[in-house]
């Protein structure tokens, strides 16, 4: 059976959504789906997203959680959403009004300090609502209905969670890739362990009344500045029951690729800290941080191996930081608030 490519996923679901788009969608940049900016003759200005891997029906989850959210906690409009299958390949996707602006990752060096501190000031504000908000038992129900552990495939593990938890799915994950070339089983051995010592007691996930939602993948790339100065919420896509840390990950893997402290993500999370400081002093935060990250890195390895030797990996591959945690060498010194780093 044929997988579809890329234009004939965009031409069964433009099909199935009754689109017409007015000249040449553009191709936005994105790791998970394909995301297409349109202008479309019946809705306008949309953004396309087609999920085709792993897990399709997170696009659905994502949908219903975009639907019920509170109006405090600011994201796209949702206009239209659905599934169709291509060539026997399940494919989701759902259509939201395009926002005016750009990412706060791409505004991030042209603002000012003032503008930095007031969109993740928002950004704060926004985080304390959703993780705090409970989700109705209807929508809490599909958020909590997700792929069982058991007799999954690493592939369809991989597609489930950006964080792959619990922690059985993580261990399931690092034996699989402790199998691929160029991978150390004696490392791999140790990250079981590690996952299983980092996840007693484990925290946690996809209980309905224990925690909040989650956006499970917070980064300056899913966080919008409008010209106003006004800051939302992108891709829900990952969004689950979760410890409020969880929505650390992201970020905290991104300050460690940052040297000595510098760079953009360490800074961010030290203003996130002073705007949300609860958010950092959660009982074992800097444990369960590791956690996370740990879990992501093996997911990380899982979807993209290492092709050669570890010596010739460059050094952001995710193979040095599994590396790293396992030797007790992760964080970088000074890349993240001391809140999140574990006493020696």
């Amino acid at each position: 059976m044929t997988f579809p490519t890329l234009p004939e996923r965009l031409k069964h679901v433009c099909a199935a959504a009754a689109l017409l788009p007015q000249g040449s969608p553009c191709l936005l940049e994105s790791q998970s789906n394909d995301t297409w900016a349109l202008d479309d003759a019946r809705l306008g200005p949309v953004v396309l997203r087609i999920c085709w891997r792993g897990d399709v029906s997170r696009m659905a989850r994502e949908t219903a959680v975009l639907h019920q959210l509170p109006d405090t906690v600011r994201r796209p409009e949702v206009v239209g959403h659905g599934d169709v299958t291509a060539h026997g390949h399940p494919l989701s996707y759902s259509l939201t009004r395009r926002l005016t602006g750009r990412s706060l990752d791409e505004a991030w060096p042209g603002l000012t300090s003032a503008e930095r501190r007031a969109a993740i000031g928002q950004t704060g504000s926004m985080l304390r609502e959703l993780h705090g908000w409970a989700p109705p038992a209807g929508l809490a129900d599909v958020l909590g209905a997700r792929l069982g552990p058991a007799a999954a495939t690493a592939d369809e593990l991989v597609g489930a969670d950006l964080a792959p938890l619990p922690v059985s799915r993580a261990v399931r994950l690092a034996e699989h890739v402790a199998r691929l070339p160029h991978v150390d089983t004696g490392l791999m051995a140790a990250a079981v362990g590690l996952l299983r010592t980092l996840g007693a007691p484990e925290p946690t996930v996809d209980a309905p009344g224990r925690f909040g939602l989650v956006h499970g993948d917070l980064n300056l790339s899913n966080l919008w500045w409008a010209p106003d100065g006004t800051v939302s919420l992108l891709d829900f896509e990952w969004t689950r029951i979760a410890p409020p840390s969880l929505d650390l990950m992201r970020m905290c893997e991104y300050a460690d690729d940052a040297v000595a402290g510098a760079g953009t993500y360490p800074s961010v999370l030290r203003m996130l800290e002073e705007e949300y400081p609860d958010l950092f002093r959660a009982e074992g935060v800097a444990r369960h941080v590791r956690l996370y990250v740990l879990a992501y890195s093996v997911r990380s390895l899982a979807i993209s191996p290492p092709d050669g030797p570890a010596d010739l990996l460059p050094p952001g591959h995710a193979l040095h930081r599994v590396r790293r945690i396992v030797a007790g060498r992760w964080p970088a010194p000074g890349t993240l608030p001391d809140p999140l780093v574990a006493a020696a």
